[in-house]
């Protein structure tokens, strides 16, 4: 039967997840920068050619009205094809009903009607009228302005001025290109400082990590220390304090360990401790002889005590959770065996008092 691959989750260091965090911020505010400066530069830009048309209208509003009642309407086209070279815009008066005067482009006799779009119905309203649209007659995107040609309370027409959208493109795609390399240059110096910022929150955390792992391998003199004024700083006199206080516990614990087992090493009777797998963690000398065995720490209670009697003693005291003693004969020797279950370790101490000799026993267990 093949073996299955084990699969296992590589943990992500927290610096890649504060880090990350900061780039996929930056990203997202660097995107949304561009798209809204953009889209804000450009209406504000259209804006402000659209307000530059109307000024220009408006001061070429006289000098039109003055044409259209008193000169031909050749007089007028010849006057708005000047005009329209000097300022680089196109310049169109249109009359009441939609027809075309004059035009700074075209020849106003082959232009079709304009009573219907939408800067000259604005504009035929009283209104300044604005559009950006395709234009057929020159066959590019434009933008239009509409001024109404007023005069003395009657509407002679409307003067309509436009920009080709293709010089504003430009202008436009210059500009974007000036919007994005100043967010690239952004983008990059708020990387280079969010960079620094997780290095700099991410470094205590690996210091404490490293000082946790030697503590976890029995290295309590392990110290952290650190310059900042911070939580940090409180964490790891906290972490000192914990070190410090594991370090005098466990020598206490040490200590009367070592006090337990100069206790028992003596004793008459023979004394062994078993773990839960049945392992065996410490044994007096009396024990040891008896098995003949002077390590015997760290191997199966059956390796050294082949007797099944005193195994199934051991065996029953630990699956029924209880003491259990009985006389048992080793070497042609009487003992009283007592089994004692330690219930928070989940092992088993063995004492066996020899009897050979003494008598009978009352069948109480003998005391350590």
């Amino acid at each position: 039967m093949r073996n299955r691959p084990e699969i296992s989750l590589m943990k992500k260091p927290i610096f890649f997840k504060v880090f990350g965090s900061y780039v996929v911020i930056i990203l997202i505010m660097s995107a949304v920068i561009s798209v809204f400066s953009f889209s804000t530069i450009r209406m504000h830009y259209e804006e402000t050619l659209a307000l530059e048309l109307e000024n220009v209208g408006r001061a070429l509003n006289a000098r039109i009205l003055t044409l259209l009642e008193n000169e031909g309407p050749q007089e007028l086209d010849a006057f708005l094809k000047k005009i329209g070279t000097e300022i680089h815009a196109r310049l169109t008066v249109i009359d009441t009903e939609g027809g075309v005067v004059a035009d700074s482009e075209k020849n106003p006799a082959q232009m079709e009607n304009h009573k219907y779009r939408p800067e000259v119905v604005q504009a035929l309203e009283g209104k300044i009228g604005r559009s950006r649209r395709f234009s057929y007659t020159v066959e590019e995107k434009m933008l239009y302005v509409g001024l109404p040609l007023d005069q003395d309370g009657r509407r002679l027409g409307v003067l309509r001025l436009s920009l080709l959208m293709r010089d504003i493109d430009i202008l436009q795609h210059s500009l974007r290109l000036t919007i994005g390399r100043t967010v690239v240059i952004m983008a990059a110096a708020s990387l280079v400082l969010a960079l620094l910022f997780s290095l700099q929150f991410t470094r205590p955390i690996h210091k404490l990590t490293k000082a946790s792992r030697q503590a976890a391998a029995g290295n309590f003199g392990v110290r952290v220390s650190f310059s900042r004024n911070d939580e940090f700083r409180e964490l790891g006199e906290a972490f000192d304090r914990m070190a410090g206080q594991i370090t005098r516990l466990f020598d206490e614990t040490s200590r009367q360990k070592e006090e337990l087992l100069n206790m028992i090493a003596f004793v008459p009777e023979a004394i062994t401790v078993f773990d839960k797998e049945g392992r065996i963690t410490l044994a007096n000398e009396s024990f040891k002889k008896m098995i003949g065995l002077k390590v015997p720490e760290g191997k199966f209670y059956w390796e050294v005590i082949r007797k099944p009697g005193i195994q199934d003693l051991i065996g029953r005291a630990k699956s029924e959770r209880r003491h259990l003693s009985e006389e048992v004969s080793w070497d042609d020797k009487l003992f009283l065996c007592a089994a004692n279950y330690l219930g928070l370790q989940e092992g088993v101490v063995l004492v066996l008092q020899e009897l050979t000799g003494v008598g009978k026993t009352d069948g109480r267990p003998p005391s350590i």
